[in-house]
């Protein structure tokens, strides 16, 4: 067997074996990559300033922890404490009795009274006490595993950026493209997810701050209500409702309807339409043009739709993986076609040059 095709079996049964042994790193590995290459421009402004590659790859992670897993981290704590406090005695005083639930019934359904208090019988309470905390210790088993993805991103995502140099240096020896095709591939994509987290930062930051304020004046955690509009946001279209809406119901239960539409409207008019729609595009254009000072064009409508498919795909981390899946495509593609174009031209002057010898 000829030794080149030997070294190639070889090599694709090791690279076999290395993904079965880290199927479970994969995806955060995959995902510090993309952040990595997303905050390239902070890593190489940090290490500029600071002058060392371990203080760049330090300030950067430690940047990234606070802007984007602090906020989550504050949640989960929150979500933690919240789960931790309830005990079934607190549930029983919620609880209202069938009587109670009755006397909500107004007077105009009077015909319909015995056919209410059958179906509220037939509600079993116990059981949906049961489930809510089932519910919620499930909500607690998810958040747990998200807190540790997040952290092993951040250990990978550190030492990405600690051996950044090192690694592209390997990677332009081993991609068969010159090194001019390679540095273009890798800038396009790096413009692109650059692009897209920082909109994201901002974007969800501002909505967030806007939410926060109005919640403030109501009296709720301005924190944790501001975080969690922020990432409701990133949900298209029902994102915002998703928030207000609970607060419309609570209000209006507690008769405060007049609070709860205040709440509405101000979510509608200045977050939804003002921020979202208006501001929300001139930011990216912003990012994409002064901030990454890029040349490259990016199709804003592609990268929205690449982030609602990557959502409904991969979950909350498909904001990352979607734009990256498509704009790697694309640089491919256009790579392709600069390669096909330029062995036609030089297949076309060979036949040129032969038929002139002729």
């Amino acid at each position: 067997m000829n030794a080149k095709y030997f070294l190639g079996v070889l090599l694709v049964f090791n690279i076999y074996w290395l993904v079965l042994l880290y199927n479970s790193f994969l995806l955060t590995i995959l995902l510090a990559s993309l952040f990595a290459i997303a905050t390239s421009s902070l890593y190489n402004k940090v290490t500029q300033f600071t002058r060392s590659e371990f203080l760049g790859a330090f300030i950067s992670s430690l940047a990234l922890a606070l802007i984007f897993f602090a906020p989550i981290g504050y949640f989960i704590y929150q979500a933690i404490n919240f789960v931790s406090n309830i005990r079934p005695s607190d549930l029983e005083l919620f609880t209202p009795s069938i009587e109670q639930m009755m006397s909500y019934v107004p007077s105009y359904f009077d015909f319909a009274r015995a056919d209410i208090r059958e179906f509220l019988i037939s509600i079993n309470i116990t059981q949906m006490e049961k489930d809510l905390l089932k519910y919620l210790i499930s909500i607690f088993g998810e958040s747990m595993i998200f807190f540790k993805d997040s952290f092993l991103i951040i250990i990978f995502y550190f030492f990405i950026q600690f051996y950044r140099n090192k690694l592209i240096r390997y990677f332009k020896r081993i991609i068969p493209f010159s090194t001019q095709d390679t540095v273009a591939l890798f800038k396009e994509i790096s413009v692109v997810m650059g692009t897209v987290f920082y909109s994201i930062v901002v974007n969800a930051s501002l909505q967030g701050f806007l939410f926060a304020i109005v919640v403030f004046y109501y009296g709720y955690n301005p924190l944790l209500f501001g975080i969690l509009y922020g990432f409701a946001s990133l949900i298209p279209v029902i994102g915002g409702m998703l928030m207000w809406l609970p607060i419309l119901i609570y209000e209006s239960s507690t008769g405060n309807i007049i609070n709860g539409i205040v709440i509405m409207v101000y979510s509608i008019v200045v977050i939804a339409f003002f921020a979202d729609t208006i501001v929300k595009p001139a930011v990216i254009r912003y990012i994409h043009h002064k901030v990454m000072n890029s040349q490259v064009n990016a199709n804003e409508l592609l990268i929205f739709f690449s982030m609602i498919a990557g959502l409904s795909s991969f979950g909350f981390w498909g904001m990352i993986l979607g734009p990256a899946i498509i704009t790697l495509f694309l640089s491919l593609i256009k790579l392709y076609e600069k390669l096909y174009n330029k062995n036609d031209s030089i297949f076309k002057m060979g036949t040129k040059y032969k038929g002139n010898g002729n």
